[in-house]
This record gives C-alpha cells, sequence and structure tokens, in this order.
C-alpha cells in the first residue's frame, strides 16, 4: 500500500513541476519577447522605462470573458456597438424537422433573431453559419445580416431543460438586397427553456 502511495506522490510532483516549469517559461518568453520588441522598434530611445512597463501591461490585460448571462428564455444580441435584449418564444428540437431557437412568431419589432436547424444533442465542435445547421439570421430596421463564413459556438449549457449558448464578434453581412452598413459584427448569448 505503501508503495502505490509513494508512486502516486512523485506522479503527482512531476506534474506540478512540469506546469511550474511551463509556466515560468512562458512568462520568461513574454518578457524577453516584450523587452525585444520594444527595444527594436524604429526610433529607439535610450529610456528603458517603456521595455520595463510592457510585461506589466502584458499581465493586466484581462483575456476576453464570457458575455453575461441572460436571463432564461432570452438573448442579449449585440450589433455592431448597439446592444438590445430579446424574448425567446422557441427552443426545442424535432430531430432535424423543427429545431430552432428564436424569438416568437408574433414579436415583429426588431432586430429579430433566428437561429434555425440546431443539433441540440451537441455539446462542442459547433459554429453559427450562413448555411447548413446552426444558421444565424438577424433583421434589422437596415436589413438582415447573416455569417460571413462560420463562426465559433461556445455552449455554456445544455442539460435536459436549458440550452445556453454564446457567439462572440462574429463577421457578418447582407443575406439578401441592401444593408446598412454592409458588413457588421454580431454577439450573442442566448439561454432558453428546451422544450419551449
Amino acid at each position: 500500500m505503501k508503495f502505490f502511495l509513494v508512486e502516486d506522490n512523485l506522479k503527482t510532483n512531476r506534474i506540478w513541476k512540469n506546469k511550474t516549469i511551463t509556466k515560468t517559461l512562458l512568462i520568461l518568453f513574454t518578457v524577453m519577447f516584450a523587452f525585444v520588441l520594444v527595444n527594436c522598434s524604429e526610433g529607439k530611445k535610450e529610456d528603458t522605462s517603456s521595455a520595463l512597463l510592457a510585461p506589466l501591461l502584458f499581465l493586466t490585460y484581462t483575456a476576453n470573458p464570457d458575455l453575461p448571462e441572460p436571463a432564461l428564455n432570452s438573448v442579449n444580441l449585440t450589433i455592431g456597438n448597439d446592444k438590445f435584449t430579446k424574448t425567446i418564444g422557441v427552443c426545442r428540437g424535432d430531430f432535424g424537422v423543427d429545431d430552432n431557437v428564436m424569438i416568437p412568431g408574433n414579436d415583429f419589432s426588431l432586430p429579430s433573431f433566428f437561429l434555425h436547424k440546431v443539433d441540440f444533442t451537441k455539446t462542442s465542435d459547433v459554429s453559427v453559419t450562413p448555411a447548413g445547421s446552426f444558421l444565424l439570421n438577424v433583421d434589422t430596421q437596415n436589413g438582415s445580416y447573416d455569417p460571413v463564413l462560420s463562426c465559433p459556438v461556445k455552449i455554456m449549457e445544455n442539460s435536459a431543460t436549458v440550452y445556453d449558448i454564446q457567439v462572440k464578434d462574429c463577421l457578418v453581412d447582407k443575406i439578401v438586397g441592401a444593408v446598412t452598413p454592409p458588413t457588421n459584427i454580431i454577439s450573442f448569448r442566448v439561454r432558453c427553456t428546451k422544450g419551449l
């Protein structure tokens, strides 16, 4: 029994040591890269304070966080710089027949939000697309948008009762006809009750 405990401790120590070494090397590389980048730029000054500040700025830079969680059965939608909250009226799948997450059929206010051909069995490796599955359409007062190319989806929750996904910074353009502006960026997070 002692042998297994010692072996587990050795494995844990090796893993911890590898993680620590990796983090240390990453920090060291970042500091060296920032120093070289700042000091090799055109118009280099004798003052090295910017080289010392660069790693500190890098360490204080925050990662692109998740979008805020919307209320159940709603979508927080950002089109360009404009933010909207819409109620979700449909959140259900029926084996490829009626697989949608969208606003209610009686909601004619803009913008609209439609996500068709949703595969509710997926928990990863999903993208919204202009055609095919996870088909995204957003109608605005100035025209309608769909993705230029596929945009990755982060599935926040896919339980027996709740479906929660987000898409960030998806490049979109016109579906048909003119739209203003012709190209835009859309982000959304939708959270709905399955079977709605």
